[in-house]
């Protein structure tokens, strides 16, 4: 299906049936056309020859490639998802995923993955800041090319902590905050750092009753060279190794009144969809990378002769055609579950979601483009032979990448017990 017919039948959407009153301008209504989409895929591939080209040492090397930072600037993506009317390109959601998804695939999906966290923050300030904090902050995005950091994880719980981190106030309107972020991706890369602290009481005590520390937990937003922030280089994984998602520790920093960004946690589940498309993209990329690797090796592939007979070529054989139009089919259903979940939302279906249910109804486009590159890369690697264990190979390199999805929130679990609460009516 074409952009153009895809634009045309969200339109049909948003008016209903002919002659009814058309509905009102959404949250996740299409403000651009399929040119300027077709534009920002085309930026994207040429970005990612440039991750291309390094993608092989940054994985050895366990680095992300910060030369990189001027030329996603320079490429004008800083401002995909910023809205036009803050002077970005105001890309929607499935546009996001296609970059992401083309950035992966072609270039380096760890290093995408890196890149990727500057617009989950962006998509997430669309609607949780206040519009003074918001307009500044896209200024600076669409103006100077800022790129943010958004590490919301702390090693006691992970993103389901209450944030151990506190923000102790000064008397002046501000904070002094104190914690350690370990999940910390991009941020050797980012121009500001934005980050969930717990709002103290006067004398630093952290309130004793759980719902009143859950409601002072706030979103707050810093220049990265604020004096107090620190970085420290704990990152060694096997999987999206050139991320640099390191540990962001904060030493008495401070934050003035305008960096408080809003309440977190109940301002951050409704903007789940910003965290669950452009990982999904990322993860569409790993397995069309996957996929397009094995299918190009087998296709040129000849085993000579065998006991079956003279000269066999890969392609010619059953079961290698056969598990290759398996994974075919299983990077068409996600990418078919996140283009879906896109239409729905720009038709304000969701409307019809409990507030309660919707972030696992998104998450779903996530799970599904995550448990494709899963699959997708594991019949790559069983299709190429033992030749695709040798380490740094591209695709040893993507079968590896993959099996970082499954930890991105809201993860599998997370989705599958609360549609099973929803189901049950014990969903709170």
């Amino acid at each position: 299906m074409t952009d153009r017919r895809v634009a045309s039948r969200k339109i049909a959407h948003a008016r209903g049936p002919a002659g009814a009153k058309e509905r009102p301008m959404g949250k996740h209504s299409i403000e651009i056309t399929p040119a300027e989409r077709d534009d920002l895929v085309a930026r994207a591939r040429k970005l990612a020859e440039s991750f291309a080209a390094v993608g092989a040492k940054a994985d050895e090397e366990n680095q992300l490639p910060l030369e990189l930072v001027p030329l996603y600037k320079e490429s004008g993506l800083a401002k995909l998802i910023v809205p036009k009317k803050y002077g970005g390109f105001g890309a929607d959601l499935w546009t996001v995923a296609l970059v992401e998804k083309e950035l992966a695939s072609w270039g380096d999906p760890a290093i995408t993955l890196s890149f990727n966290m500057h617009h989950v923050m962006v998509g997430i300030f669309r609607d949780l800041l206040q519009e003074e904090a918001r307009a500044r902050l896209f200024k600076q995005v669409v103006e100077d090319n800022a790129l943010i950091s958004g590490p919301f994880s702390e090693e006691r719980a992970g993103f389901s902590t209450i944030a151990d981190t506190v923000a102790v106030p000064d008397g002046n309107g501000g904070w002094h905050v104190s914690g350690k972020k370990n999940w910390a991706t991009f941020i050797e890369g980012a121009d500001i750092v934005t980050f969930n602290a717990t709002i103290t009481d006067a004398d630093g005590k952290v309130p004793e009753d759980y719902e009143e520390h859950k409601a002072r937990e706030s979103v707050f937003i810093v220049p990265v060279n604020t004096p107090g922030i620190s970085i420290q280089r704990t990152w060694d994984t096997f999987s999206m190794r050139a991320s640099g998602t390191q540990t962001c520790v904060f030493d008495k920093v401070p934050v003035p009144a305008d960096g408080y960004g809003g309440p977190f946690r109940t301002g951050l589940i409704g903007e789940m969809e910003w965290v669950s498309f452009p990982f999904a993209g990322v993860y569409l990329g790993v397995a069309d990378r996957a996929l397009r690797l094995v299918r190009d090796s087998l296709a040129k592939k000849s085993l000579g002769h065998t006991v079956s007979g003279a000269n066999v070529m890969v392609r010619d054989v059953g079961h290698i055609q056969h598990q290759l139009g398996q994974a075919i089919v299983e990077l068409e259903l996600a990418e078919r579950a996140v283009r879906g979940t896109a239409d729905l939302l720009a038709a304000g279906e969701d409307a019809n979601w409990s507030a309660a249910e919707r972030p696992a109804r998104i998450s779903i486009a996530k799970i599904a483009a995550t448990e494709a590159a899963v699959r997708v890369s594991d019949i790559a690697m069983r299709l190429t032979g033992g030749g695709a264990i040798r380490r740094g190979g591209p695709l040893e390199r993507a079968f590896r990448d993959a099996r970082a999805g499954i930890y991105h929130p809201l993860s599998g679990d997370a989705v599958y017990e609360l549609l099973g609460k929803s189901q049950l009516g014990v969903l709170g």
